[in-house]
């Protein structure tokens, strides 16, 4: 038998599709919104299995006992005070341990601008294996803010607080991520620095290096043990972004989109964009 509700003192929240659509027409709102959201303790029998996917991002953070969650091949054990975050489109399962279900807050949420937030990836699940005491009280804080604002009903201030909270939840666990020391973190933070400081100009691996005095193996190390991520990727992730912004919200030339972040020839911008997007800067434009 497998449960998907139901369980003893569950909060479950559903925006009706018609409600987020009234409220939309809000910038704020629009960039970063909850469209599903509960609490189900000691939820035996939880099951889900999503072939295709989520339409938005999917949060869940376990507050007792454990569970398993596989996302693609790569499969996550969380137990008491782990978190993870699900890219949409992306086929994942999760289900409560059999004989130590688990206790879990979790939402849905979507958004223009909900990949800008450093641990939402549209391509990965962001995994944290054990938040710190401090993280654990602000975000049992804000899940429960969250809860007790949808419980009188769906109206515009409850959907456009939840909306707020959210941003602080998500900017609060990078936040906290990124402070958390570990050798040659220092290095790296100074390596990001750089990186937005150039985002106009072509930057190579060695350019970042050289500019904090070490050496572009150990800098690769370094970059990709804080940030799981090599330094060009990275680099190239945060100018396509940046790039995606200019389609969407201005009518700057793509050559010239091109030259603003350091690409000298736009046919290999569009080929890198494509890439990372799946369509090409004029495609991407006219699908807005």
């Amino acid at each position: 038998m497998r449960r998907l509700q139901d369980f003893d003192n569950e909060y479950l929240f559903v925006l009706p599709k018609d409600v987020l659509q009234d409220y939309i027409f809000s910038p704020i709102i629009a960039n970063l919104y909850v469209t599903d959201l509960g609490f189900f303790p000691n939820a035996q029998y939880h099951y889900v299995n999503r072939e295709q996917g989520s339409a938005g991002w999917v949060i869940i953070f376990c507050t007792g006992g454990s569970g398993t969650v596989i996302v693609e091949d790569t499969t996550y054990h969380l137990h008491q005070y782990s978190l993870i975050i699900m890219p949409p489109g992306i086929k994942h399962t999760y289900y409560a341990s059999k004989d130590d279900p688990w206790d879990i807050y979790w939402l849905h949420f979507r958004g223009k601008l909900a990949e800008e937030y450093v641990n939402v990836s549209p391509k990965q699940a962001h995994f944290i294996d054990h938040l710190t005491n401090e993280q654990v009280n602000s975000t049992m804080r804000q899940f429960w803010q969250m809860i007790k604002s949808f419980i009188p009903g769906f109206s515009y201030d409850a959907v456009f607080y939840v909306s707020q909270v959210l941003g602080v939840l998500l900017a609060t666990l990078a936040m906290d991520d990124a402070q958390t020391s570990t050798p040659g973190s220092s290095y790296v933070d100074a390596a990001i620095h750089y990186i937005y400081q150039h985002i106009d100009e072509p930057i190579k691996l060695a350019d970042v290096a050289n500019a904090l005095g070490i050496s572009t193996s150990y800098l690769s190390r370094k970059f990709r043990e804080v940030v799981n991520s090599s330094v060009i990727a990275f680099i190239t992730s945060i100018k396509m972004k940046r790039a995606s912004h200019y389609l969407q919200y201005t009518n700057v030339p793509i050559q010239q989109v091109a030259q603003r972040l350091g690409y000298t020839d736009s046919y290999y911008f569009s080929r890198v964009f494509k890439k990372e997007f799946g369509l090409s800067p004029q495609h991407f434009r006219n699908r807005l």
